[in-house]
């Protein structure tokens, strides 16, 4: 069986999806007041919504595209990583690993 080649379309269409997909999770799981700052934390603001139509899905997109047309995926996950209640948890699971591995020694 012969597996469909990909296009660049369809990869646009993949990574559309995830960005999204993401960014609504985080919405699902933190609620809307926190949505909104996290939107400001990673440079989307009301001006961007408003210049996008009040489509905040929109607004999303455009910040992350990239001057080729496609999206930028590590900056969106370097926003997510870099938001402070992340941020702490990683700080925190990696102190955890360190001492977890200082103390196998």
């Amino acid at each position: 069986m012969r597996k469909k080649k990909r296009t660049a379309s369809d990869t646009q269409d993949e990574d559309e999806a995830f960005l999204l997909g993401r960014f609504l999770e985080f919405e699902e799981g933190r609620g809307l007041d926190e949505f909104c700052r996290y939107l400001k934390h990673c440079g989307i603001g009301l001006d961007d919504i408003d210049y996008n139509g009040g489509d905040i899905a929109a607004a999303i997109l455009e910040n992350y595209r990239r001057p080729d047309g496609g999206y930028d995926l590590d900056a969106a996950a370097h926003d997510f990583f870099r938001w402070p209640p992340i941020a702490a948890r990683v700080k925190e699971l990696k102190r955890e690993r360190w001492q977890k591995e200082a103390g196998s020694m």
